[in-house]
This record gives C-alpha cells, sequence and structure tokens, in this order.
C-alpha cells in the first residue's frame, strides 16, 4: 500500500536527506510547512522508483531557484535518470511506454500519463498510440509495440 512505503523508515530517512540537500543548497533552514512538503513528495517520487541521488539534485536546482514543489519540478525536469535505458520508456509501472510524439516531447509524459496528449501540453486528446485510457481501448496494430 502506498501509505505504508510513505512510512517505511527508509523512504522516510531518504526523504530526509533530500530535504536535507534542499537546506543545503538554500543555505538557510527549511521551514516547518515546506520541510513537511518536501519530504512528503520526496517519499512519494522514491515510491514511484525515481533514485535518490536523482531527486537530490533536482532539490538543489529548486533551491537556487527558490522553488519549493518538487513533484513539479521532477516532472518537468529533462534531465535523464541515471539506470533508465532510453529504450525502457515506461516510468512507472502499470504505464505503457511513451511514444514520443506526445506530450509535445515533454520527458515528463515517460513517467506521467497526464502529458500524454497531443496538442497543448496537459490539455487536448489523449495520445491514441500510448495514454493508458486509450491504448487499453484501442488496440494496437501488429509490429506497434516496439515504439
Amino acid at each position: 500500500m502506498p501509505q505504508q512505503r510513505e512510512r517505511s523508515p527508509q523512504g522516510t530517512a531518504a526523504g530526509s536527506r533530500i530535504v536535507a540537500a534542499y537546506a543545503a543548497a538554500l543555505g538557510r533552514p527549511v521551514l516547518n510547512g515546506t520541510r513537511a512538503k518536501l519530504e512528503r513528495q520526496a517519499v512519494e517520487l522514491l515510491a514511484q522508483g525515481l533514485p535518490e541521488a536523482w531527486l537530490s539534485d533536482r532539490v538543489r536546482e529548486m533551491a537556487t531557484r527558490g522553488w519549493s514543489d518538487l513533484v513539479q519540478h521532477a516532472e518537468r525536469s529533462t534531465v535523464p535518470v541515471e539506470g533508465q535505458r532510453d529504450e525502457s520508456l515506461s516510468g512507472r509501472a502499470g504505464l505503457p511506454k511513451w511514444c514520443r510524439e506526445c506530450g509535445e516531447g515533454n520527458p515528463a509524459a515517460r513517467v506521467n500519463a497526464r502529458f500524454r496528449t497531443l496538442g497543448e501540453l496537459g490539455g487536448g486528446e489523449k495520445c491514441p498510440r500510448c495514454h493508458p485510457d486509450r491504448v487499453a481501448s484501442v488496440p494496437q496494430p501488429p509490429g506497434s509495440e516496439g515504439l
């Protein structure tokens, strides 16, 4: 269950280390509300399979820009995730492989179905090639598995 993963000692410790990286880059203590939000988001993203080192690098970027939403920053990041092969375009378990033709090429579409749309990013028609709501209902033509 996601709630159990969020409360695991390993997830909480990693979340605390990610927040510590944010505070170090910020150069001052993190306010309690922001600390709680970042730690919660870090644990959630770790549970989705993003590496701690990659998330720590993203929070350092955020701190230098004055940002505090790790989920949003991770979704929009164009930095490759170490250890993920390029042909492995599915970012989460149960999410079909990203076709790379939707979402205006934004790599966030790899891990977030919300971006798998045609036209304006995050709006418009769901991609018939890789949006989970569409591929489940539309049979894929033979030979399209390698897309």
